[in-house]
């Protein structure tokens, strides 16, 4: 969009100081659709800085209007990686865009407050799901908010099941609409699915074989994947429009540990440990080759950042993912390495807040990309 020279330097104006101010009296010509395609581009930080100038843009994320062109925006960044504390019921955010955490209370996401525990369970299309057990219940119970404009949504009760687990979350963003898909291990796999549009439960076609998920799948064209670990460690695929598990029959590799899957441009990656003797020995990055039936070597962790990661000794590890990036935290070690597929380099992030507090392996990471058009 360009600006038509009015002889006053394309709006800005200096003064006597040399600092630069907005000309009030051109941008107040600018027609209202000009002023809300400005706005709606803004990244998250600046928009949020904005809102305190006057009435009429604090109100702006109520406008149908305005959050109908923030729509079309592809994207206002940053992501923000989240780590949760459930026994301090805080959690923390890094924005690496800043390259800084931000140690966040409940209230940052749910405007009730929760006497004994909470937990963020997983993220989608700028939602948060958080379960939590409030005063006076015994059941937990599940949220969804969208912590920018603090709205929030008290779930109705789950379909009964003995010890359930939410599996994952899946925005549709042409419906402005989400699924939560839940799950009870056993002899064989139940599990339900909440939708947003009928505000319901129902169950889903289960899975007549033993197995147990492991926390952690990737949304890749109506898909949802989720590991399996007992016996065997495997893949599940979930068909979110038919509501139908069944197996992916690929071969894994030998000696796995800690396997987590990744979305990467419409292919299927995972990340995990090779272990010899019960000592982790490398961490791996592969991509599923659907026709062989088999996990493609992408990369490998370089030795010197992996014995930097592991230099405890520990053998086990987590990963976050968010587009081209994985950031990598091991279970005793504070030091938190981030990757970037695209461009194949290695850095290292600042530390998470909460390691002072807690042990990774009680904490739950995922990626969290904040929308002010997204609906509870």
């Amino acid at each position: 969009m360009e600006l038509l020279d009015s002889g006053r330097d394309g709006g800005v104006a200096k003064k006597n100081n040399d600092t630069e101010h907005m000309d009030g009296e051109l941008w107040g010509e600018l027609p209202e659709h000009l002023h809300d395609i400005i706005l709606a581009w803004l990244p998250l930080p600046s928009f949020f800085r904005l809102r305190c100038v006057c009435k009429k843009w604090n109100n702006m994320m109520e406008s149908r209007t305005f959050l109908s062109i923030y729509a079309r925006v592809p994207s206002h960044g940053p992501f923000f990686l989240m780590f949760a504390d459930p026994f301090r019921q805080k959690f923390a955010a890094y924005d690496p865009t800043f390259n800084t955490w931000h140690l966040l209370p409940l209230s940052f996401c749910l405007s009730c407050s929760f006497s004994e525990s909470f937990l963020v369970l997983a993220a989608a299309g700028g939602l948060l799901c958080v379960a939590g057990t409030g005063s006076g219940s015994n059941c937990r119970s599940l949220f969804v908010s969208n912590p920018m404009t603090r709205s929030q949504r008290k779930l109705p009760p789950m379909i009964h099941m003995n010890s359930p687990y939410v599996v994952g979350m899946v925005m549709n963003p042409h419906q402005n609409s989400y699924q939560i898909l839940v799950a009870q291990d056993g002899d064989y796999l139940m599990s339900q699915v909440y939708d947003s549009k009928s505000n319901t439960w129902k169950m889903t076609h289960g899975l007549e074989k033993r197995v147990a998920l492991i926390a952690g799948t990737a949304y890749i064209d109506g898909i949802l994947y989720s590991m399996t670990y007992g016996t065997t460690t495997g893949v599940l695929a979930y068909n979110v429009e038919q509501r139908q598990w069944h197996e992916v029959r690929v071969k894994m590799p030998l000696s796995l540990i800690c396997p987590q899957l990744l979305g990467h441009r419409g292919q299927l990656l995972m990340v995990g440990g090779v272990e010899e003797f019960g000592i982790l020995k490398c961490v791996h990055l592969w991509r599923l080759n659907v026709a062989g039936k088999e996990w493609v070597e992408v990369q490998r962790m370089p030795e010197n950042l992996f014995n930097i990661l592991f230099k405890s000794q520990g053998h086990h590890f987590l990963c976050v993912s968010h587009e081209d990036y994985i950031c990598f935290t091991g279970y005793y070690s504070q030091e938190m390495l981030m990757y970037d597929i695209d461009r194949n380099s290695w850095w290292w992030i600042p530390a998470c807040i909460l390691s002072e507090y807690m042990e990774a392996q009680s904490a739950l990471g995922l990626s969290f990309e904040p929308r002010l058009d997204a609906a509870v």
